[in-house]
């Protein structure tokens, strides 16, 4: 049992509320009054109106009970000025001292513990597969935002960070003062959605306060709390059922063109150009883009195919039959609401192929495919590539999969060997890329070298259209298909 009190000027009167709440249970009545100091313009002002200050009074709660629950995700919304900030912040005070809310994360504490000058990467999780973990699941899924720092984001992203902080932080209660308040409501809806649907999965109980009240979709909360100017309080236990986010309905799938990519393309962490495009589809929210995924011809010999293909049967036909997902993008502030996974639903079946393939290193962190594809394994570089990072390593004593591109560079310049470094990456162009191109950048060539030879995610979806079914059962290792 705990009881709330809030400190105030006069008035300040708190009763226990009942035995047998397993959670916290508060009845509080607060009323502010006097003045913080008694000035002479003070006392004119309360000459001229016939005031003794002792009757300068607000109520701002009366009777008012609140009940939460472990794992309940509490919706606080409400004028400005009403109390909201107040309740909230003592909400938190009494949880931190209860077993099954403790530890409590608070915004307005987070925000100032914020290292200012690195990236998010190294500001969660101990190690990088935990911190991409956190930062994804937060909604931050993006390479560009995790090399960010905190005053670099927008606002929405800002919100979501200080979310991951608190997962960071193994909070059991985390507490959003001013949540979404300053971001675009449909920014504001995808946060509130991949936030509730998170703290759910992991069973905290998260409270958020703003005076917007058009969140109650997509927060989807358990416990609605409305705050109005003066003692005005209404609370009400809700029923909450799993459901899309509200915007995933009004996200349209399209089939369009090359510029639409183009309009995203820059969020992408690999390149921005895309080579022998077949079907380019774009998700719209309400006339934007805020998706596309490009699909185009297969790879000559995609590493994994073997996994499921007959050897024979895919260097023969995979032109005519197979299809690859050449990028996917989506808009950062609609990350984890399900557009990349209604991109993906929507647009496959409609590219009438009997397969399609992807192989992606992002996929070893980030696996949106996952439930897409029906079959998905992960390919290490294989003895070839291995035998050439060896011999960069020994040659040019640096770890290229370890090291940034820049930091090789660097690296290189300093101990005179970047024209050496570059003959080598272009003689040896034919083993980690396409030799045609007659590329000669070195920082392009890295980056080729580190994409070929990480570790990746080979995918592939099969077409359960039965017109397929003597192709599939023609095309597909025995016993994959077992």
């Amino acid at each position: 049992m705990a009881v709330l009190r809030v400190p105030v000027v006069f008035t300040d009167y708190v009763e226990n509320s009942g035995l047998g709440f397993a959670g916290l249970r508060t009845r509080v009545t607060r009323v502010f009054g006097g003045v913080v100091k008694r000035s002479r313009r003070v006392g004119e002002v309360a000459s001229l109106m016939g005031l003794g200050l002792e009757d300068v009074v607000m109520p701002v709660f009366l009777e008012a009970v609140v009940e939460v629950e472990k794992g309940d995700v509490v919706y606080v919304t409400g004028e400005s000025g009403g109390g909201k900030s107040l309740l909230l912040r003592h909400l938190a005070e009494e949880m931190s001292r209860l077993e099954e809310f403790a530890p409590v994360a608070c915004s307005w504490k987070i925000m100032d513990n914020i290292p200012r000058r690195r990236p998010l990467i190294d500001c969660v999780g101990r190690d990088v597969n935990e911190a991409v973990e956190v930062l994804s699941a937060a909604g931050l899924s993006d390479v560009f935002t995790w090399f960010r720092r905190f005053d670099e984001l927008s606002d929405g992203q800002r919100m979501r960070f200080i979310f991951a902080k608190a997962l960071d932080a193994g909070a059991k209660t985390v507490v959003l003062d001013e949540f979404c308040s300053a971001l675009d409501r449909e920014t504001a809806k995808a946060t509130a959605y991949t936030m509730q649907k998170l703290a759910r999965k992991r069973g905290i109980t998260f409270i958020a306060a703003t005076a917007v009240d058009d969140l109650v979709e997509d927060l989807n909360p358990n416990l609605l709390i409305v705050k109005h100017l003066g003692p005005h309080l209404e609370v009400k236990r809700l029923n909450p059922v799993p459901r899309p986010c509200s915007l995933l309905e009004k996200v349209v799938i399209e089939e369009e063109s090359v510029e639409d990519w183009r309009l995203l393309s820059f969020l992408h962490y690999r390149s921005h150009r895309v080579a022998a495009a077949v079907k380019i589809f774009r998700a719209v929210l309400n006339g934007r883009v805020v998706g596309v995924v490009v699909y185009s011809k297969p790879y000559l010999q995609a590493a994994g195919f073997t996994r499921f293909f007959k050897h024979d049967w895919y260097i023969r036909e995979r032109m005519n039959h197979v299809l690859r997902i050449q990028r996917v993008v989506v808009h950062p502030s609609f990350r984890g609401i399900g557009v990349a996974r209604k991109l993906l639903t929507e647009s496959l079946p409609r590219l009438c192929v009997p397969f399609v393939e992807i192989l992606s290193a992002m996929e070893r962190l980030i696996p949106f495919t996952r439930g897409i594809m029906t079959r998905w394994t992960v390919v290490e570089p294989n003895r070839e590539k291995r035998a050439l990072l060896e011999e960069f390593r020994q040659r040019f004593g640096i770890d290229v999969m370890k090291h940034g591109v820049v930091d090789v560079l660097l690296y290189a310049e300093k101990r005179g060997l970047l024209k050496r470094m570059r003959s080598w990456l272009i003689a040896n162009l034919h083993r980690y890329g396409d030799a045609s191109l007659k590329q000669r950048d070195a920082a392009k060539l890295l980056r080729t070298l580190k994409s070929s030879c990480a570790p990746k995610v080979y995918g592939l979806w099969i077409n359960p259209e039965k017109k397929f079914g003597k192709i599939v059962e023609e095309a597909m290792s025995v016993q994959r298909v077992l």
